[in-house]
């Protein structure tokens, strides 16, 4: 490859991350910096960030120390990360997000690079550059490019790892195999779940090398090669476990509450899945595989892989009278590894989460980049390129990748150049905001740096972490609100839920005002623009919990969760968390206390419901400005 092209290809990748940069930021502003973050697992990460970077601009960057060396549930590094970031750039929320886009950027690099070294033409690389931008991960509504949570930090650093592997050529090349032990302890550090990810693919890789050098023995050069990847996936996952078990240890107490309790053992993880419709057996297993097709996949990935695929059998066909070099290169091994590897980094994620009876449909786009790869890998193989030289490269093979790469652009700008659901109720976003500024404001007046607040409503809007990162956002103050009453969707009985009360200095009580949309028929506005992102009728025969005719106007906030939530699990709006079924028992009590000893500050009416706010009485109420 002369150094022209290769010129070209630098050119390429750097206008594709400026366009990116230019096209996210834009985004940004127009549909994230203005409404508070929702989702519950972002609000508790920003929350964790912002904390972090205000205890080192107080006490100085040797609090990193500590602050590293803290028990953490579901990883560590993303938060630090996003600590550092807002140190370094000025900003509200748009410094910690730079994070989740740095791994983007970095992914699709070592896509690239992967997709040209291992297959020897640059057409591989905007081939599988072309398929993950094709997905739909990065634009999900949780767990995406702008949603401040592990799920797309693991997606990007899960596929950097995968690539890494490739290009060692599954464990034969000893540097590679030391990056990805160090790759992996990245990951691990930012997601600790992937640690059960990362040890199964590794054990079943193990096995695999061990059959095949023990089955062919014969072949002497085989079973060398075989044994120095037994010793180097060793080696790797011996450096990952050095890095990484320190901070698990550390944190087992907290690891073990979070997914042991939390996920296995306790019933907050079956409500949960009640609460989405996951009840039976049937939908357990085939909740991930349903999700990763439908949410993470989508259209445009199975549409571009199918491309690849059709156009990889036709220069195949071609290529039958080269059978003689193609039966050559099929001695070697690398090709039925790589398919092994692959496979298992799609399964053995699923098959993990599958156990987790705590289902959630964020996090199965980890597994999108080993589905390229697998889909170029099977590609390479089948049109038999990859034994061509760049110059003879098939012209059907070049078109393909051209396609399917200008596919995956125009998903970008599409993804980029659409409202999200939230756009629509900005009016009652706008007033949340004020909310959130007010009672931050509030509470530093009365020097309560860590007031309890207390709700009736299990709502991602009214959430004590999104109060506390919203308040630092708009006004510069971190006061972390922590939630009591309304904290736990296991709920409490009547007498915990007084002394709870008690104990609050907020109390947020929600009234409808009108009767909320759930089995009206009624659609989205948006449903037909919406469409073209569904899958057609036969794919929709797929998809048990896709139901339009229960779609949610876009008409002012719900309590529930945010229109695109609702538009996915519409049984959110049931109100199935045992919270709410205890909650009924004695509402009318939690008024009365209220009532009688908190004083009433705030009343704002939202479209769908009116949000009344006392406060912890202080003596004096100072609040006839603020009251109405």
């Amino acid at each position: 490859m002369n150094p022209l092209l290769k010129g070209i290809d630098r050119y390429v990748l750097i206008a594709l991350i400026v366009l990116e940069a230019l096209t996210c930021y834009s985004f940004y502003s127009r549909e994230i910096a203005w409404y508070p973050p929702g989702n519950w697992d972002q609000c508790s990460y920003l929350a964790v960030a912002y904390r972090t970077k205000e205890r080192v601009l107080t006490n100085g960057f040797g609090q990193l120390a500590n602050i590293i060396c803290s028990p953490y549930n579901t990883g560590m590094a993303l938060p630090i990360l996003g600590a550092v970031c807002s140190l370094c750039f000025a900003g509200s929320r748009l410094p910690v997000l730079f994070v989740p886009f740095l791994g983007f950027i970095l992914l699709q690099a070592s896509a690239f690079v992967t997709g040209q070294t291992v297959w020897r033409s640059r057409v591989y690389g905007y081939l599988l550059l072309g398929l993950i931008l094709c997905l739909n991960t990065p634009w999900y509504w949780a767990g995406g490019l702008f949603d401040f949570r592990f799920d797309f930090t693991a997606f990007s650093l899960f596929g950097i790892w995968a690539c890494a592997v490739m290009q060692s050529q599954i464990f034969l090349n000893r540097r590679w195999a030391i990056a990805c032990g160090l790759i992996g302890a990245i990951l691990v550090l930012s997601r600790f779940l992937t640690f059960l990810y990362l040890i199964g693919i590794s054990a079943g890789l193990v096995l695999v090398f061990t059959a095949v050098a023990l089955l062919w023995r014969s072949n002497r050069e085989l079973a060398r090669r075989m044994w120095g990847r037994v010793r180097n996936l060793v080696l790797s996952t011996g450096i990952l476990a050095i890095l990484v078990t320190p901070f698990l240890t550390y944190s087992w107490r907290e690891i073990f509450q979070y997914y042991g309790i939390g996920h296995l053992l306790g019933n907050i993880s079956k409500a949960r899945a009640h609460q989405g419709g996951v009840d039976s057996l049937v939908d357990q297993l085939f909740f991930y595989p349903n999700s990763v097709l439908r949410d993470h996949w989508g259209v445009a990935f199975v549409l571009g892989a199918t491309i690849v695929l059709a156009a990889s059998a036709i220069v195949a066909f071609s290529n039958l009278s080269k059978t003689s070099k193609l039966s050559l290169a099929l001695r070697d091994e690398t090709f039925a590894l790589q398919i092994v590897f692959l496979v298992g980094a799609m399964v053995g994620p699923i098959l993990v989460l599958t156990i987790d009876t705590d289902k959630n449909s964020v996090v199965g786009g980890i597994v999108g980049v080993p589905a390229a790869l697998l889909v170029v890998a099977l590609s390479a193989r089948a049109s038999g390129t990859h034994t061509l030289n760049v110059q003879r490269f098939p012209r059907s093979a070049i078109v393909c990748s051209v396609v399917v790469f200008v596919l995956g652009l125009g998903t970008v700008v599409d993804r980029i150049s659409r409202h999200n659901p939230e756009y629509a109720e900005r009016e009652d976003l706008a007033k949340l905001v004020d909310l959130n500024k007010w009672m931050v404001s509030y509470a530093s007046e009365h020097g309560w740096d860590n007031p309890g607040i207390s709700m009736d409503t299990i709502s991602p809007w009214f959430y004590a972490y999104s109060i506390t990162d919203t308040g630092y956002e708009k006004t510069g103050k971190f006061i972390e609100f922590h939630p009591l009453f309304g904290g736990d969707i296991m709920g409490a009985d009547r007498q915990e839920a007084l002394a709870q009360l008690a104990q609050s200095d907020f109390f947020i009580l929600t009234t409808p005002a009108v009767q909320q949309v759930g089995d009206s028929g009624n659609t989205s506005p948006n449903t037909s623009r919406e469409a073209n992102y569904e899958w057609l009728s036969v794919l929709r025969r797929l998809k048990p919990f896709y139901n339009p005719g229960v779609r949610p106007v876009p008409d002012g906030i719900s309590l529930e969760g945010s229109t695109a939530s609702l538009q996915r699990w519409p049984a959110e709006r049931q109100h199935r968390y045992p919270f709410y079924q205890r909650l009924a028992q004695y509402r009318d009590d939690l008024k009365a206390w209220a009532d009688g000893n908190m004083t009433l500050a705030q009343t704002v009416p939202f479209r769908n419901f009116t949000a009344t706010v006392y406060v912890r009485s202080t003596g004096g109420s100072g609040l006839s400005d603020n009251a109405h």
